[in-house]
């Protein structure tokens, strides 16, 4: 059963959501929040895939855009432009909080079924570094699942930077659909003010409570495999599984084009490690 639900973000703006409860478990279920990349969105590729497997677990799984994510109430195409270009990490990270705040005050569908002492983030690309950095701070949270984390917001050369803070913009290409979209001068200022997050390994992985899986496909080229290695390398008590030939999305697409052996391996690995954690 997937329920859609809303809830006020950052500035204001809605964050919307979808809750997955398992059809088969009778009472409350542990649950999982999985929060999206960079360019990313709930609906994106894999996720529903993801929400069915862990709900096929005997888990309760909680997609969400982040509120200035880019995408529009339809929830599959970046059409609130202006909104990418205002968004940043300190958003991201209140509108997590406030994902996490309903679904332990049991303002999510379902709540009934849902036991939200028994936690666990999963994130991908930036989210997955979201994820760590939440946990880090939460200690209520029983588990990490990292899918090509990133370990540090400097993502841009000195350059790109430099020309950036000049234009008050910098052009992000959305490959798949041809969109120019734009990281905003709030953004750029972040990267340089945020040096808690030029490290996250450091900063945030290495005070870990929670246990962290971190799954990363070798041939990533948009985040270096090295990122997750550092992290788990940090954590202390943390678990790197590296895919051969597998890139940043582990082969899958959007639309949905089905499975591949390396997402099913990010599954397998993801459903046994949660079972460990969070049961």
């Amino acid at each position: 059963m997937i329920h859609k639900w809303s809830l006020m973000g950052s500035s204001g703006r809605p964050i919307r959501g979808d809750a997955w409860l398992p059809d088969h478990v009778a009472g409350p279920a542990p649950v999982v929040v999985g929060i999206h990349g960079f360019k990313g969105f709930r609906r994106w590729g894999f996720w529903p895939a993801v929400g069915a497997s862990l709900n096929a677990a005997g888990f309760v799984f909680v997609g969400f855009d982040m509120s200035h994510n880019g995408v529009g109430a339809g929830g599959l195409e970046f059409d609130e432009e202006a909104l990418f270009e205002a968004n940043t990490w300190a958003r991201e990270e209140e509108d997590l909080g406030r994902v996490l705040d309903a679904l332990r005050g049991g303002g999510l569908p379902g709540a009934h079924r849902i036991d939200a002492s028994r936690l666990a983030l999963l994130g991908h690309s930036r989210g997955g570094g979201l994820a760590v950095v939440r946990a880090a701070q939460d200690a209520a949270v029983r588990a990490v699942v990292a899918l090509a984390p990133i370990a540090t917001i400097r993502r841009f050369d000195e350059e790109t930077l430099v020309r950036g803070r000049a234009a008050g913009f910098i052009p992000i290409v959305n490959t798949r659909t041809g969109q120019t979209l734009r990281l905003g001068a709030a953004a750029i200022a972040e990267i340089d003010a945020r040096t808690d997050l030029h490290d996250v390994a450091a900063t945030y992985a290495s005070r870990l409570a929670a246990p962290l899986l971190v799954v990363h496909g070798e041939a990533d080229t948009s985040v270096p495999d090295s990122e997750g290695r550092a992290l788990v390398a940090a954590a202390p008590r943390g678990r790197y599984v590296g895919i051969a030939g597998a890139d940043h999305v582990l082969g899958c697409r959007h639309p949905w084009a089905g499975t591949t052996p390396a997402f099913e391996t990010f599954l397998g690995e993801t459903r046994a490690f949660l079972a460990e954690t969070t049961r």
